[in-house]
Order: structure tokens, then C-alpha cells, then sequence
């Protein structure tokens, strides 16, 4: 992936050296705007490259789907609803990495709605996983 990157940046600035008229390239407003326009689509190919590695890992994505359904919930105003699909993750995986996202999660949305009780409740659980699991 880092070479396609490379490979497409390259190609796209000398396709810029060569569209641009050879006395104007050397002004410095037309090689103000190339170096702006490398950088964003430098940015643009960091972002193709991380949405691929996260989109790869089948924890990162995980990860990152029960972040996106938490955050669809809070902006309809029910946050609380998520505490449901995190909780079915609790009850369905065992990867380590997925069990502590989805405790910490949980547990600020617990905390989050009124229920610090329960989120304290629900912490202490996943510490005691995690310190058996270091053992």
C-alpha cells in the first residue's frame, strides 16, 4: 500500500511539472500550490492506507464498529441503547483486545447515562478478567 502511494504522488507531481508552463512552474505561487496539493493528497493516502489497516484487522474493525454504533446512538440521543450491543459483544467474543474495548466503552456510557454504579461494577469485572488473563 505504501508504495502504491508513493508510486501515485510521484506521478501526480510530475504530471503537475508538466501541465504547468516551464517559466510560470518556477514562480513561487505555482510552487506554493504543488507543495499544498502533494501535501493533501499525501494526507488523503494516509487516511486510504489507516481506513485499510484498521478495515483488515478484524479487531481493529471491531473496535471501530462498536465506536461508530455508539456515536449513531449518541447523536439520536440514545446512548443508553448502545450499552445493549456492547454488552451482546461482552456475551459473544472472547478475543481479549474486543473484551476490553467493549468494557471501557460500556463502562463510560454506563457512567455517562447515570449508572456509575453498574459502570464501576461492570470496570471491576473486566479488571479481574484481565488480571486472571495475566497470570
Amino acid at each position: 500500500m505504501r508504495t502504491f502511494r508513493k508510486i501515485a504522488i510521484s506521478v501526480t507531481a510530475v504530471a503537475l511539472v508538466a501541465i504547468a508552463p516551464g517559466a510560470k512552474a518556477q514562480e513561487t505561487e505555482d510552487l506554493e500550490l504543488m507543495q499544498t496539493f502533494l501535501a493533501i493528497m499525501t494526507d488523503y493516502f494516509e487516511i486510504i492506507d489507516s481506513t485499510h489497516g484498521v478495515a483488515s484487522n478484524p479487531e481493529k474493525a471491531a473496535i471501530m464498529q462498536m465506536q461508530k454504533i455508539q456515536e449513531v446512538y449518541e447523536q439520536r440521543g440514545e446512548k443508553a441503547h448502545s450499552t445493549e450491543v456492547l454488552k451482546q459483544v461482552l456475551e459473544d467474543s472472547h478475543n481479549p483486545t474486543i473484551r476490553n474495548a467493549a468494557y471501557m466503552m460500556l463502562g463510560d456510557t454506563l457512567k455517562d447515562t447515570g449508572r456509575a454504579d453498574e459502570a464501576l461494577q461492570l470496570l471491576h469485572q473486566g479488571l479481574a478478567e484481565n488480571i486472571t488473563a495475566a497470570e
